[in-house]
């Protein structure tokens, strides 16, 4: 009898037990369905990579998205929220790294300007580097959408092609729909604005023990084919870069050696030559064939 009553202790504490469990995890579903829609910029940047072209306006969107809340089931109403022109100290970067970039700005917004570092950001302005297509700066995430587009104009002519241009987007109010918020974590993205240049090719003299030349072949786009590598000029040895943003980056070549690029390649805005500092080859194993070079090409 003792064993039974026992028994019946022991079922009636699980049963109690598990009714307490079963009600936890309904209050946790009621919260995942029911707690508010979220909205904000999925990535802390946007890049866009322009082929420079004198007068063109580009198309570039900055996506906005729907990224959680209601078991992520997208609202059954339309969104719509105001974004404006943000500080860089809007975005969600530690310290360190807003010190970092600030360094990188050049606040002078001076094109061209020989006596800047090549690798200073110009701050876009509304107007001058790109236009708003919307001018009531608002976005609509269409119902049962998980998604809107922030259009805008990006002017060519405005772009420095050896720098990278930059402006911070915010969400900022939103406009219809009750229970949704903004991310405060997720409202402001840095956008990134390039021009990758196309008037590079041609025949290039380097100076090695003697003088000898490189053919250069632009492929489209910001993409470049040069007959050979540096170290072994006229064999054949096939290599390919990009030009965007002022720099000038190798991606491969006819061996599967590394190419050793300490600091990116650049156009030297005084002389229109080639710069690749810290240029090297590398080995299977071991040091590197050769390594800490600066090459110098010269149009013909």
């Amino acid at each position: 009898m003792k064993n039974l009553r026992t028994y019946l202790l022991a079922v009636l504490s699980c049963s109690l037990l598990a009714s307490c469990i079963v009600d936890d995890e309904i209050d946790v579903n009621e919260q995942y369905y029911n707690s508010p829609l979220v909205v904000g910029f999925k990535t802390a940047e946007n890049l866009g990579n322009f082929v420079e072209e004198p007068g063109a306006q580009f198309d570039f969107d900055i996506p906005v998205h729907l990224i959680g809340g209601q078991s992520g089931q997208p609202s059954g109403s339309t969104i719509t929220m105001s974004y404006e022109i943000g500080t860089f100290a809007d975005l969600k970067i530690s310290d360190d790294q807003l010190a970092e970039l600030e360094t990188m700005l050049d606040v002078n917004n001076t094109p061209l300007d020989p006596s800047d570092d090549v690798r200073k950001y110009p701050i876009a302005e509304v107007g001058t580097h790109f236009d708003w297509v919307d001018t009531t700066l608002e976005t609509t995430i269409p119902a049962n959408s998980t998604f809107d587009l922030i259009p805008i104009k990006v002017n060519n002519d405005a772009l420095d092609n050896a720098k990278t241009t930059v402006f911070v987007v915010n969400l900022k109010t939103l406009v219809t729909v009750d229970n949704v918020v903004i991310s405060e974590q997720l409202e402001s993205t840095l956008v990134k604005l390039q021009l990758c240049r196309t008037d590079l090719a041609g025949t290039y003299s380097v100076n090695y023990s003697n003088p000898a030349n490189h053919t250069i072949v632009h492929l489209g786009g910001g993409n470049y084919e040069m007959d050979s590598m540096f170290g072994w000029p006229g064999s054949g040895y096939t290599s390919y870069f990009y030009a965007c943003a002022g720099q000038l980056i190798f991606t491969e070549w006819a061996f599967s050696n590394e190419i050793i690029q300490g600091s990116p390649g650049y156009v030297d805005q005084n002389t229109g030559q080639l710069v690749f500092p810290e240029f090297g080859i590398g080995r299977a194993s071991g040091p590197p064939i050769y390594s800490g070079s600066t090459w110098i090409l010269t149009l013909q």
